[in-house]
């Protein structure tokens, strides 16, 4: 016999099913036995060797069986098709269980068109009868019949008696016995095929009979909803249609995509809590959190009738890292909430030593316009104190007017990277010189952007101006004072772009997902993870600068190896880089590129000048970058948010806590759903790095087979 082609059955009749603290399924007493069986074999060939082996009539026992990955739910094997699942999704072995007595009695009572007394005794296989529950509005039945056992299996689930108000293959309606009961649930055949659809259910019952969920009494049987629940904890990605295609494999239900959703979200509320009490409880978690950490400023704000409107938090340790030794540059940007009640994440962010991201404070909102802006800044304000700060941003209104306003004009730096989408836009509606001259213009723009002398600036604009004359006046009309690395006044330490906000915003992709109570907490969580792993990155230090300063510095030694440098009396040196010449002070560490008075790391002219002079180009970093200022960003302490003794919400809304004292409480935010499908991926940039495609033909990139022009070889 073919190892291969066997699997070992062990067989249970008898005794008293039970389940173990775990849920497993159990017999206790009865007979055992075991069997090899051949996994090619019939079912009929299947019964009859198990009776056979048993020693019991072949008329009458029915037969169910355990999977290996649920042990849960016993499932039915009652034909062919059953018999290959079970050879299919169990290894070496399986566990089948033989019932010769009926599950449920049969002499239920059957009255008033198909009415059956839920309360009669239940037998040890229940679970098992309830694979054709009703889930919800749009679950199908291939017959009227199989319609009907679901409603029954759903009484016995619900412990409740229902009758049909009315009942014909065409449309079938189902309502509870007990007067002024709200369940219903109503079918209606499909065209002229006898296949019936759920159309209308309700599943609130006002008596005094247990209340079980009609929607979900299989669930609940055969414990699918802690599976998934266990899933979404580990997988927040869990996405609705592998919902369907897990319930379709495991329990034999065929879900649509709504009810598959609905299982999910009703997972998160489970695991998560409901989202509209999750305002209740901030008044109380802002408080705890100020309590536990003190310096840490906690605030909101709401509307006169109690609705949600702002939130403002910046953590003590962030202020205590930001003010040890973090650079005078902050990022901001706001990105979408995708929770029940949407609403704006307002970010700032810094540079620590070696160019990590150092989360500052962030800010939860309803929607994203100037006064939110403005007061969100003026609360940073109070963070930062007196200290003169570079704010990078993108070009919102709502941002430009404020940051003027609180931290002024000149302090303001825009992102290249959106000043380039939106030239680029410009230029595609200009239709200029197809592809190539779009990419030289992009170029020029790139000039114009990272020129560090006034003089380079005024070249690459007459170059551009000599290309298009409209692209010129673009960018003189678009405020280069501020994006333009010769123009912009103050030091913005050689950053460009707002992507340390992008960062943060990718940081907390997950966490966006959530209520607010939940994002609070998970944001804490997540910022003690990143201070720890900045923290004990410190070990990776060489010297006194971090790594991503010493690989700067020493692409610029490589830069320099060849250049040809001059002394001079006092600290000024002269360098030859093969197309000028160059000054270079040591003593008041600039250079005539300006490179280094930007960035605070000597530039490559610099490097050449200080190895010539045999010192240590690293002693020449400014101090923003060494290791005792990393050292005492990450000083500080933080201590987590405890929950144990959060307030419980009264069925009024009260928010009380166990000794009962009250809390204030804020209701949800009034914001309405936009029409359609929620969008989940963000709108990517067109400068972002796209993946190359090669074609399966000739294998060349920048096209596929099926326009491939080039010869075979």
């Amino acid at each position: 016999m073919d190892p291969s082609n066997t699997i070992y059955c062990y067989l249970h009749i008898g005794g008293e099913l039970v389940r173990d603290e775990h849920g497993n399924v159990e017999y206790i007493g009865g007979r055992r036995e075991g069997l090899s069986l051949e996994r090619s074999m019939t079912y009929n060939d299947f019964v009859s060797r198990l009776c056979g082996k048993m020693n019991i009539n072949i008329v009458g026992p029915t037969f169910s069986y355990t999977l290996p990955f649920d042990l849960y739910a016993l499932q039915p094997l009652k034909n062919d098709e059953d018999l290959t699942n079970m050879f299919q999704f169990s290894d070496r072995f399986a566990r089948v269980y033989i019932c010769i007595a009926s599950t449920v009695e049969d002499n239920e009572t059957i009255e008033n068109g198909g009415q059956r007394c839920a309360e009669s005794h239940v037998g040890p296989l229940e679970s098992s009868r309830f694979e054709s529950a009703i889930l919800g509005s749009g679950h199908t039945f291939s017959t009227a019949n199989d319609f009907r056992d679901a409603i029954y299996l759903m009484s016995v689930g619900g412990r409740f008696r229902y009758k049909f108000k009315r009942n014909c293959l065409k449309h079938m309606t189902v309502i509870c016995v007990v007067e002024g009961c709200p369940w219903k649930v109503t079918a209606r055949a499909v065209g002229r095929t006898k296949i019936v659809q759920v159309h209308t259910f309700r599943n609130e019952h006002n008596h005094s009979l247990e209340d079980v969920s009609v929607s979900e009494p299989a669930v609940r049987c055969n414990r699918a909803t802690t599976m998934i629940d266990d899933v979404i904890r580990s997988n927040p990605d869990y996405l609705p249609r592998q919902i369907c295609k897990d319930f379709r494999r495991q329990y034999g239900m065929q879900l649509n995509y709504c009810q598959a959703w609905n299982l999910k979200e009703k997972a998160k509320e489970r695991i998560h809590g409901v989202p509209q009490c999750s305002y209740k409880l901030l008044p109380w978690l802002c408080t705890r959190l100020i309590e536990t950490n003190p310096g840490t400023i906690a605030e909101y704000r709401c509307s006169d009738d109690g609705h949600f409107m702002q939130l403002f938090v910046a953590l003590s340790v962030s202020i205590h890292g930001f003010q040890m030794g973090c650079r005078p540059i902050i990022s901001i940007d706001s990105s979408h909430m995708s929770g029940p009640y949407k609403g704006a994440l307002f970010s700032a962010s810094s540079y620590d030593a070696d160019d990590g991201m150092f989360p500052l404070a962030y800010g939860l909102f309803s929607s994203e316009n100037y006064e939110d802006w403005l007061w969100f800044l003026e609360k940073l304000k109070m963070v930062i104190g007196e200290r003169e700060v570079i704010i990078i941003s993108d070009r919102h209104q709502g941002i430009i007017r404020s940051v003027s306003e609180v931290f002024g004009s000149e302090n303001h730096a825009h992102c290249y990277r959106h000043i380039k989408e939106n030239f680029s836009s410009f230029l595609t509606k200009l239709n200029s010189k197809g592809r190539k001259g779009k990419e030289n213009a992009l170029q020029m723009l790139d000039s114009i952007a990272y020129a560090r002398l006034d003089c380079d600036y005024e070249v690459a604009v007459d170059t551009l101006r000599t290309f298009n004359h409209d692209l010129a006046k673009w960018v003189e009309e678009n405020n280069p004072q501020h994006w333009a690395m010769s123009k912009f006044k103050k030091m913005r330490w050689d950053k460009m772009t707002s992507n340390l906000a992008e960062s943060f915003n990718s940081w907390l992709r997950h966490e966006r997902h959530h209520n607010i109570c939940v994002f609070f907490i998970e944001h804490m969580d997540k910022l003690g993870s990143l201070l720890v792993e900045h923290k004990n990155g410190l070990v990776k230090w060489n010297g006194c600068i971090g790594p991503k300063t010493e690989e700067k510095i020493a692409l610029n030694i490589a830069k320099g190896e060849n250049y040809i440098t001059y002394l001079h009396l006092g600290s000024s040196m002269k360098v030859s880089n093969g197309k000028a010449f160059l000054e270079v002070d040591l003593m008041e560490r600039t250079c005539t590129c300006k490179a280094w008075q930007m960035s605070g790391i000597p530039c490559d002219h610099a490097c050449a000048a200080i190895r010539r002079m045999g010192f240590d180009v690293s002693d020449y970093v400014d101090d923003w970058y060494k290791y005792n200022l990393q050292e005492k960003i990450y000083s500080g302490s933080m201590r987590t948010l405890v929950t144990h003794d959060m307030p419980r919400i009264d069925e009024d809304g009260t928010v009380r806590d166990a000794l009962g004292h009250t809390y204030p409480f804020l209701n949800p935010p009034t914001t309405k759903r936009p029409p359609g499908r929620p969008r989940k991926r963000r709108i990517e940039s067109q400068f972002m790095s796209k993946k190359t495609v090669h074609c399966s033909r000739c294998n060349q990139p920048g096209h596929n087979r099926a326009t491939c022009n080039n010869p075979l070889p």
